[in-house]
């Protein structure tokens, strides 16, 4: 093979009934590779940007991290799935700046960071105008279930620049066909398509006969993926739903389950990456407020009715949520996983992608929007310093990340939402870290009452998910079993993790103090009031 000859980066491998397939990265494109979007020749490869939203907030003791350093932290337990990627991470804590979200709200402000119904496009969208233009389809926007129609705004992260949500797919069969297949066909033969392989067979082998050892065997890892997606996707079909009716084009009647169908779709997003088709793809797991009910992992009560752990609390509640919770964070590994495995230039695909997962709310039953689960994967092709754990000193505006990755994509632009300072750190450049304050902690006890100053935390112990505590020391915790008017109304969810002073009546139980009403409280560093959403 002659070193000078060289392909385009747009090449398809052509064969019959109009079949495309475009191809991933090969040295043989190297010469003409573009730069990267951040304007690095590393790896000559671009930068990708791939969001993952995980609906219903958390639990957050399960989630948050409370102790540790920016280079020395221990992974919690709700992070164990994809801990094993720990050196690709950015893990980022104290998101989110004021009280109460309602599921709505959180899930705009994920990738809008507001949620007021502004002519404003999300940051996806900002992004893909930057590096789409290139590819065949400028971006993708999926998600794993339908509208949810009492509240619209649950169902969408996505939106233009007017404003308006951008329509989700979420059959990943026809988002394979609108990748990989030839879009002219008539969607009604589509049944009677051989194997795609099969069908660019002759092209493949005379690219082959033309390629180096490394490129050789980055294609045949490719066209195994590609047959084994094939397969996967023909096998969804099968069983008691059926075959899909391929002349409607509608889902079987009894599809199979939803990891099924999920793991389906991140084997197109994938590939839709791998082979530079897009740049740019948002991926639901499920709208906000979510119906979806997880009975493939033997739980038969819907996701959004679980989330509320205080108001619906039993211990087989928490334990369904916090399975449906750690099957979120399974998808996330997948997805990293599939990106690890793709070489890309001179590295893998998760090296030229930044991957934004996590959700718009955190405590999931208060829908506080303060210490968001966000966590950034991925070098960026050098844009993000991995590995690492920042918890700001104070809450931070999501729109300041936001404006953070708007810039790193090369895009000039000077404030996003309500933002016009970028968010620091994500590089290694300084930013002001959480440091404990010293405070003086103590328990008064009066005539029925007891008030008591000392960091506030919430019952690691399943069996008392509803119970939050005040640590004074020296002294017992003070237990606090309230109801949830007095836990909405003093939103004990945004205190947690902070030290505070606490009044309310008084009670005993098994010898210990116990706070059953709060009559008051007052944050010793921050608001005792969290405000409204600014926009």
């Amino acid at each position: 093979m002659s070193s000078k000859w060289k392909i385009e980066r747009r090449t398809f491998l052509k064969g019959s009934a109009g079949a495309l397939v475009p191809l991933p990265f090969l040295n043989l494109m190297e010469a003409r590779g573009a730069k990267s979007v951040i304007g690095s020749d590393e790896g000559r490869a671009p930068v990708r940007f791939v969001t993952l939203f995980k609906p219903n907030g958390v639990h957050p003791p399960s989630w948050n991290i409370n102790g540790g350093t920016e280079n020395d932290f221990r992974m919690s337990p709700l992070m164990k799935p994809f801990s094993k990627h720990k050196e690709d991470l950015l893990i980022l804590d104290n998101m989110g700046d004021f009280g109460f979200s309602s599921h709505s709200n959180s899930t705009r402000r994920f990738l809008s960071g507001h949620h007021g119904n502004r002519k404003t496009a999300s940051v996806d969208q900002v992004i893909a105008d930057k590096i789409g233009k290139d590819t065949t389809h400028r971006s993708l926007e999926l998600t794993t279930e339908g509208l949810f129609v009492n509240q619209i705004g649950c169902s969408y992260i996505s939106y233009d620049k007017k404003g308006n949500p951008i329509p989700r797919e979420s059959d990943p069969q026809l988002v394979f066909d609108r990748l990989f297949r030839n879009p002219s066909q008539n969607p009604g033969q589509r049944k009677e398509f051989t194997s795609l392989l099969d069908r660019v067979a002759d092209d493949a082998k005379a690219l082959q006969r033309k390629t180096g050892k490394e490129d050789s065997e980055t294609l045949e890892e490719y066209f195994t993926v590609l047959r084994e997606t094939e397969k996967r996707l023909q096998n969804m079909g099968s069983g008691s739903g059926g075959n899909v009716d391929y002349s409607t084009l509608k889902r079987p009647d009894t599809p199979v389950t939803l990891d099924d169908q999920v793991e389906a779709m991140l084997d197109v997003i994938a590939m839709a990456l791998w082979t530079d088709s897009t740049r740019c793809i948002s991926y639901m797991l499920g709208n906000s407020n979510s119906r979806l009910i997880f009975d493939f992992l033997g739980i038969n009560r819907q996701h959004h009715y679980l989330s509320h752990f205080f108001r619906n609390f039993s211990r087989s509640n928490i334990d369904s949520l916090l399975k449906i919770s750690l099957w979120h964070m399974e998808k996330f590994d997948s997805l990293l996983t599939r990106l690890k495995r793709y070489k890309d230039g001179r590295g893998s695909l998760l090296d030229h992608s930044v991957v934004l997962f996590g959700s718009g709310m955190g405590h999931s039953d208060n829908h506080t929007a303060q210490r968001l689960p966000i966590v950034l994967a991925g070098q960026g092709g050098g844009m993000l310093k991995t590995g690492r754990y920042l918890r700001y000193s104070k809450n931070q505006e999501v729109g300041r990340l936001h404006l953070s990755l708007i810039q790193k994509f090369g895009i000039d632009q000077e404030s996003y939402a309500n933002s016009s300072t970028p968010l620091p750190g994500l590089d290694g450049s300084p930013f002001e870290e959480f440091k404990e304050r010293s405070f003086e902690s103590w328990v008064k006890r009066g005539k029925g009452t007891i008030t008591a100053q000392g960091r506030l935390r919430m019952s690691d112990n399943l069996d008392e998910a509803k119970v939050f505590y005040i640590d004074v020391e020296g002294k017992p915790s003070v237990r606090i079993e309230i109801n949830f008017g007095d836990f909405h109304s003093f939103n004990l969810a945004y205190h947690v993790g902070t030290p505070i002073k606490l009044s309310g009546n008084s009670g005993e139980k098994n010898g210990q103090l116990v706070i059953n009403k709060v009559t008051g409280l007052t944050s010793l560093f921050g608001n005792s009031k969290p405000g409204k959403a600014n926009g």
